[in-house]
């Protein structure tokens, strides 16, 4: 720190920041005051406080030094406040003095990024194809039945500057929520609101492949406010002021850039900030010191537990019920990721039924009517109702599919009344058909579905 008398110029290290020089007019510096190392004074303040400025020096005599070359001006509100945040810095620390889930959360992250990158994920501009074999929160696999892809999105990115960018913001708002609501109560937070956030994003575009932690992200900035917001008067005014202001300006300029550019999921943004602000009302302790699990703060994570749940339950039944609407492309590959998902288990127990068959074929025809024709009859129903548009790359992959469902149906169905009818002539024109049905399948190589060839919108959840 120097001095001139007409301005002061400050050198020192800002946390997420660096090193920083900054000056400021002396006219400008008004209620300087200090506790031990703590040093605490107001710039641009007229009648009124102004923005506050807090700094920690190496030791009290550095601090004293400070302020005795500092201006003495004082507003007519000022209100000595560097012993309460002293105190509350303290209090706070001393409650929970370790940040254990933050440090994993950033850890797990970078972990599955470089999974990724391994495995073929794009370091910048990735295409999706392999966020969405590690469980990003592809919308038709998601409703299919998928639903722990919600979870799994949370912990992986689209390239490195998705990564980098949501780390940063949890290293900055994360210690300070979790310190604040225990490390339990936090981790349950970030999950709640990472899910409600994918929800978000289901139920307002059934098409999307999101990914990142974003809306968890949100939901402690959520957690923040609703903690600020139940504290009152116990939280002191120069260090609520602050932290409400960052989160708010961070979460303003967030959401206006998911309505200017593409690319930014706004759904999974509000959901996760909602479903983190309701859980975080309940969830909010006060700040007592004490570093130990006491019979409020277990009662206050039994209580987060059906607030949560309610939560989650609302998210899940405007997803399943966007997802109803689904159609064109979604539908088709989510028609398509089920066939494959269940053509397997039918082919299994067809063959387990061959291998037992005997004279009489009981089992067998027992297998084909229950499980084998019922399926591809309901592939070739489902596959019927989709529409894609007349451009869709995927257009002939849906023919070629619809005509190898209504074949198998109708083969197995001509070996089923073969096997009743105990017809050998039937029973051998049925396998010839299934053959050239699967010898047809090998040719055009229907099954293999370019999900990344549909054009779907995918959102990064910066």
């Amino acid at each position: 720190m120097s001095t001139d008398g007409i301005s002061v110029s400050l050198c020192g290290h800002v946390p997420n920041s660096g090193d920083r020089t900054t000056q400021f007019s002396c006219n400008e510096i008004a209620n300087v005051e200090s506790e031990g190392r703590f040093v605490r004074f107001s710039f641009n303040a007229g009648e009124l406080d102004g923005d506050s400025i807090c700094l920690w020096l190496p030791t009290n005599a550095a601090a004293d030094q400070f302020v005795a070359v500092m201006p003495k001006r004082r507003t007519k509100d000022f209100r000595s406040q560097a012993k309460a945040d002293v105190e509350f810095r303290a209090k706070v620390i001393a409650q929970s003095p370790r940040i254990p889930v933050t440090v994993a959360l950033v850890a797990a992250n970078v972990l599955v990024f470089i999974a990724t990158l391994i495995a073929g994920a794009e370091w910048i501009t990735p295409v999706g194809r392999m966020q969405i074999a590690w469980g990003s929160n592809f919308a038709p696999y998601t409703t299919d039945g998928e639903w722990w892809r919600l979870f799994t999105s949370m912990f992986i990115h689209f390239g490195l500057p998705h990564l980098v960018f949501n780390m940063l913001a949890l290293g900055m708002f994360g210690p300070i929520v979790e310190r604040l609501y225990g490390s339990v109560n936090y981790l349950l937070i970030y999950i709640v609101a990472g899910i409600g956030g994918g929800l978000a994003s289901v139920s307002w575009q059934p098409t999307i492949n999101s990914a990142g932690a974003s809306g968890a992200i949100f939901g402690i900035l959520g957690a923040l406010l609703a903690a600020q917001l139940r504290a009152g008067d116990t939280f002191p005014t120069d260090i609520l002021r602050p932290l409400r202001t960052t989160a708010l300006l961070f979460l303003g300029a967030s959401l206006y850039a998911g309505f200017k550019l593409q690319g930014i999921d706004n759904a999974a943004h509000l959901g996760g900030v909602v479903s983190g602000f309701l859980i975080g009302l309940v969830a909010a302790r006060p700040i007592t010191g004490a570093n130990s699990y006491s019979r409020i703060d277990l009662r206050r994570s039994f209580q987060l537990i059906p607030a949560a749940a309610v939560v989650l339950a609302v998210g899940f039944w405007f997803a399943q019920r966007a997802s109803a609407s689904i159609g064109g492309e979604g539908l088709y590959l989510r028609t398509v990721h089920w066939l494959a998902l269940h053509e397997h288990t039918i082919n299994g127990k067809f063959n387990a039924a061959m291998a037992k068959n005997n004279q009489n074929h009981s089992a067998l025809i027992e297998t084909l009517e229950k499980e084998v024709i019922p399926f591809w009859r309901e592939a070739g129903d489902r596959l019927a109702a989709i529409e894609l548009p007349r451009n869709s790359p995927n257009e002939s992959k849906l023919e070629t599919l619809q005509d190898l469902s209504d074949g198998r149906a109708d083969a197995y169905q001509l070996l089923d009344d073969g096997l009743r009818k105990n017809d050998s002539a039937v029973i051998a024109t049925a396998g010839q058909n299934l053959k050239q049905i699967e010898q047809a399948a090998r040719d055009r190589n229907s099954a293999r579905v370019d999900v990344g060839a549909a054009g779907f919108p995918q959102n990064n959840d910066p």
